[in-house]
C-alpha cells in the first residue's frame, strides 16, 4: 500500500523525521518496502495568472499569452488549446528546470526563446511536462483560489515522500490513511488530529428503499440519493494529486471521491447511475442461472449463495467486489446512489 506522508500527517503529528517514522512502521510490523519521492525534481516553476491571449501572427496552433506572476507580465508563446484569460497555471520562468522525461537525459532549463518569430519568456506548463500526470490534455488549471506567485511546489507539497507498507493479511485494519494514523498515534504517543467536516443536510426527498435478505452477510446497508451532478468534469486537482500518490489514476469525479474515502477512511464505496436503477435495492444472495456483466466487461456465471446487490429485475453489483455495467456511471449520469455497506 502506497501512503503520503504529508496525508498521513494531516491526521496525525508523530514528532519524527521521515527515516524515524519508517523505521518506527517497521518495527511495529508494518514492513517499509520503499520510500519514494512524491514528484520528480524541478525548480523555479510559480503558480502564474493569464491576464490576455492573442493569436500568433504567423502560427495557427500558437498563441501568445500575457502571463503575471504577481509582480510583473511576460510574453510567453503557448502551443496549449485550453489557454484563457484569467486561467491559473504553472508557469516556469526563464531560468526554472524541469526534470527530464527520459532517465539519463539532463534536466530541461528554461530560457528566452523566439518561436516563428515571436519572443517567448518562459513556459506554461501542463501535468505531463512536470511529472505529475501521463496524459497530455492541455495546461494544468488550477484552481481559482491558487495564490498568484507563489512556488508551485509549495502549493502542491510536492516535497513530500510515499511510504510503500507491506501489509501482511492481519492488518487490514490499516489498508487507510486512518488505519495507518492510529498506529503511528500509538506508537508515538500523539492524537489523532482528524479534519473537520462539516454535516451536509439533505436539500432533497427523494430515496430509495433498501431490503436486506442475507443480513448474515450484509449486516448494514446505507445509501444516499445525490442529484444533479456533472460528472464530466475533471475533479480538483488536490484530489488527483492524492490519488495519483495512493497510485491511482483519475476516472472521473464519482469514481475519484469513492476510491479518495476508501484510501483516507477504509471504507469501500460505490456509487449507482440512479436512471438505471429499477426500482428498490435489494441485498440478496444469487439464484442459479443468473448472470452479470461486470465494469470490467467480462461476464460471470453466479453460483447459488453469491452476495448480490440487485434492484427488482437485476443484479447490479457483485456485494463488495464489483459493480455491473449495467448500473454504471459515466459522463451522462446526473443522479446517483451512494453505497456504504458492510459486508461480514
Amino acid at each position: 500500500m502506497k501512503i503520503s506522508e504529508a496525508w498521513l500527517r494531516e491526521w496525525v503529528d508523530p514528532g519524527m523525521s521521515t527515516s524515524e517514522l519508517v523505521h518506527t512502521l517497521t518495527m511495529a510490523g508494518l514492513e517499509v518496502d520503499g520510500v519514494a519521492p512524491a514528484a520528480p525534481e524541478f525548480s523555479g516553476v510559480l503558480v502564474g495568472q493569464i491576464e490576455a491571449v492573442e493569436p500568433h501572427p504567423d502560427a495557427e496552433k500558437l498563441r501568445v499569452c500575457s502571463v503575471t506572476d504577481g509582480l510583473s507580465n511576460f510574453q510567453v508563446v503557448c502551443g496549449a488549446p485550453n489557454a484563457a484569460v484569467g486561467m491559473k497555471i504553472p508557469f516556469a520562468k526563464v531560468g526554472a528546470e524541469l526534470s527530464a522525461r527520459d532517465a539519463g537525459a539532463e534536466a530541461l532549463k528554461i530560457k528566452k526563446a523566439k518561436l516563428r518569430g515571436v519572443e517567448s519568456f518562459g513556459m506554461l506548463c501542463g501535468a505531463s511536462e512536470l511529472g505529475l500526470e501521463d496524459v497530455v490534455d492541455g495546461l494544468l488549471e488550477l484552481p481559482a483560489d491558487a495564490p498568484v506567485g507563489d512556488d508551485f511546489r509549495d502549493y502542491l507539497n510536492l516535497d513530500d515522500a510515499v511510504i510503500e507498507v507491506d501489509l501482511t493479511p492481519n492488518r487490514g485494519d490499516c489498508l487507510s490513511v486512518l488505519g495507518v494514523a492510529r498506529e503511528v498515534g500509538v506508537l508515538a504517543r500523539k492524537p489523532l488530529t482528524p479534519p473537520k467536516l462539516p454535516t451536509v443536510p439533505a436539500k432533497i426527498d427523494t430515496t430509495v428503499a433498501v431490503s436486506l435478505h442475507a443480513a448474515d452477510y450484509c449486516p448494514r446497508y446505507a445509501g444516499r440519493v445525490i442529484c444533479g451532478i456533472d460528472n464530466t468534469v475533471a475533479s480538483p486537482f488536490w484530489l488527483r494529486e492524492k490519488l495519483r500518490r495512493a497510485g491511482l489514476r483519475s476516472i472521473d469525479p464519482v469514481v475519484d471521491i469513492t476510491n479518495y474515502v476508501m484510501l483516507e477512511l477504509g471504507q469501500p464505496m460505490h456509487a449507482f447511475d440512479l436512471d438505471k436503477i429499477a426500482g428498490d435495492i435489494v441485498v440478496r444472495t444469487a439464484n442459479a442461472g443468473e448472470k452479470i456483466v461486470l465494469l470490467d466487461g467480462s461476464e460471470l456465471a453466479l453460483q447459488e449463495g453469491f452476495l448480490l446487490i440487485a434492484d427488482q429485475q437485476q443484479p447490479l453489483a457483485l456485494a463488495g467486489i464489483m459493480g455491473g455495467a449495467s448500473s454504471a456511471v459515466s459522463a451522462e449520469t446526473k443522479h446517483i446512489l451512494l453505497e456504504s455497506a458492510y459486508f461480514a
